[in-house]
């Protein structure tokens, strides 16, 4: 079961509500509970996947992935973040976390944002910094036909692996996922994971 909520404020131009510009840095955040894994069904459970349409390896690709592997030695949070050949596929991000420490409900905030030559990407759990990483190169904005899936792939995100939309389905709860435009700091994760935005 998920729930999810797009605000929208008249403030500006009109643009995407899956703006993904990492010199203003993005925010992913969820309320999840992930009783069990079962690796014999899929390798990997899916998130969420934003993805711009154009192919694995090509100069206007880009992809912004949250996943979850059952490998229990170490956190199950698998992230990705790509645009053309720059960014970083597939690291593993968050300490002290196993597959046994998401089968209760808890939030978890994912932020991006560049950071000199690399992407400063963040965890927090419950609305404390759970780790920090500084990982490939900085990106460009993803621009295109941006269309988002949660708790299941878009598309392949390996070039010669044949996965269609809705593969790597996860089998789990989420509820309050937020997609923000920008960073959101730590006193706004803090304060803000356990109350509602505009009235959701």
């Amino acid at each position: 079961e998920i729930t999810a909520s797009i605000g929208y404020t008249n403030v500006g131009s009109r643009e995407s509500n899956l703006k993904t510009n990492l010199d203003d840095g993005v925010t992913v955040e969820f309320w999840l509970k992930k009783p069990a894994f079962s690796t014999s069904k899929t390798v990997k459970e899916v998130i969420f996947d934003l993805w711009n349409g154009n192919a694995v390896g090509t100069g206007d690709y880009g992809r912004l992935l949250i996943e979850m592997k059952g490998d229990a030695s170490a956190s199950p949070f698998v992230i990705t973040c790509v645009s053309g050949s720059s960014g970083f596929t597939r690291q593993t991000i968050g300490t002290n976390l196993t597959t046994s420490s998401v089968e209760d409900w808890a939030h978890y905030a994912f932020t991006f944002k560049n950071k000199g030559t690399k992407i400063r990407s963040r965890l927090y759990v419950d609305g404390v910094l759970n780790q920090e990483s500084e990982l490939g190169s900085n990106i460009s904005e993803i621009t295109g036909s941006i269309i988002a899936n949660i708790g299941a792939l878009r598309t392949s995100p390996v070039s010669g692996v044949s996965l269609t939309e809705g593969a790597g389905k996860l089998s789990g709860s989420i509820d309050e996922f937020r997609f923000w435009k920008t960073k959101r700091t730590a006193e706004q994760i803090g304060n803000y994971y356990d109350v509602s935005v505009h009235g959701a």
